[in-house]
C-alpha cells in the first residue's frame, strides 16, 4: 500500500514539475514574441473608405475609448523607448500612439479625443508641408506640444531615404530636425522613416543627427523588436473596425503572427 502511495506521489510530483516547466516555457515564449504595440496612424477623416491609411473620426474615438475603458497604459514614445532600453519587460496593456505626415484632420479629429482622455502621442511632421492645404501649420503644432503631444521629424520631403546621396540624406534628417526645433523651440528626439524605408547607412546618419530613436513600419521577422532605431509599428487603418480584432492587434503578439503569416 505504501509503495502504491509512494508511486502515486512520485507521479503527482513529476506531473507538477512538467506543468510548471510548461508554464515557464510558455511565459518565456510569449515574452520572446511580444512586440510593444506602437500604433501608426495617418489620416483621420470622413473619407476613410478611400484609402487604407485612414480611419474615420468615429472609429478613432471608439478605439481610444476602448483603451480608456479597459485601462490601457498609453505612454509617450519617449517612455516606450526608455522601457525598451531598460530591458525590464513591457507591462501588459502598454501602448504608444503615433501619427505620420501631419494632416490637419489629425488636429481637427484626433487631437481633441487624445486630449479628452489625457493620452500622449507623437506626430511626425514633413517640414516642407507645414501650413500647406490639408496639413497643420506652426501654430497648431505649437498648441499640440503644449498639450501632451510630442513632435517628431518625418523628414523634409518624405523621400525614400536609402536611395538618396549622402548629401541629400543628411539634408532630410539634419535639416528637418533643425527646422522643427527652430519653429517650436523644443528638442526633436524622434524621427519616422518615410514608408518605413531604412538601412544601416540611414540609421548611422539618424544617430549622427542626434535623434534618440527612429520609427519604421514593420521591418520584418529578421529585425529585432528592441532596436530603437528601427522600432516596429502597427499600422491602424479602416480595417480595424472590429474591437475584438483591434484588441488582438494591440495585444503585442499580432506583429509576430503577421510576420509568420507573411513569410509563407
Amino acid at each position: 500500500m505504501r509503495d502504491r502511495r509512494g508511486l502515486i506521489n512520485r507521479k503527482v510530483v513529476i506531473i507538477g514539475v512538467i506543468v510548471i516547466a510548461l508554464v515557464i516555457a510558455l511565459r518565456l515564449f510569449l515574452s520572446f514574441i511580444h512586440v510593444p504595440p506602437i500604433l501608426m496612424y495617418h489620416s483621420v477623416d470622413i473619407f476613410s473608405e478611400i484609402t487604407k491609411l485612414s480611419v474615420s473620426p468615429e472609429l478613432f474615438a471608439k478605439q481610444m475609448d476602448f483603451f480608456y475603458r479597459h485601462k490601457y497604459n498609453v505612454v509617450s514614445l519617449e517612455e516606450m523607448v526608455n522601457l525598451i532600453k531598460s530591458r525590464k519587460g513591457i507591462p501588459p496593456k502598454t501602448v504608444t500612439i503615433t501619427f505620420d505626415d501631419g494632416y490637419t484632420n489629425n488636429y481637427d479629429f484626433a487631437y481633441p479625443v487624445l486630449k479628452k482622455y489625457g493620452f500622449p502621442a507623437t506626430f511626425f511632421i514633413i517640414t516642407t508641408l507645414v501650413g500647406k492645404p490639408a496639413y497643420m501649420d506652426w501654430d497648431q503644432l505649437k498648441e499640440l506640444e503644449k498639450n501632451n503631444i510630442t513632435i517628431g521629424s518625418h523628414t523634409i520631403d518624405h523621400q525614400w531615404l536609402p536611395n538618396l546621396s549622402d548629401k541629400d540624406l543628411r539634408r532630410e534628417l539634419f535639416d528637418s530636425k533643425k527646422v522643427l526645433e527652430k519653429h517650436l523651440n523644443n528638442e526633436v528626439k524622434f524621427v519616422s522613416y518615410p514608408v518605413g524605408a531604412h538601412d544601416e547607412r540611414v540609421q548611422k546618419v539618424v544617430k549622427e543627427a542626434g535623434y534618440e530613436a527612429a520609427c519604421a513600419t514593420n521591418p520584418g521577422p529578421d529585425k529585432r523588436w528592441d532596436d530603437i532605431y528601427a522600432l516596429k509599428r502597427l499600422r491602424i487603418s479602416r480595417s480595424s473596425t472590429n474591437m475584438v480584432i483591434f484588441w488582438i492587434e494591440t495585444s503585442g503578439y499580432y506583429t509576430f503572427i503577421k510576420e509568420v503569416r507573411d513569410e509563407k
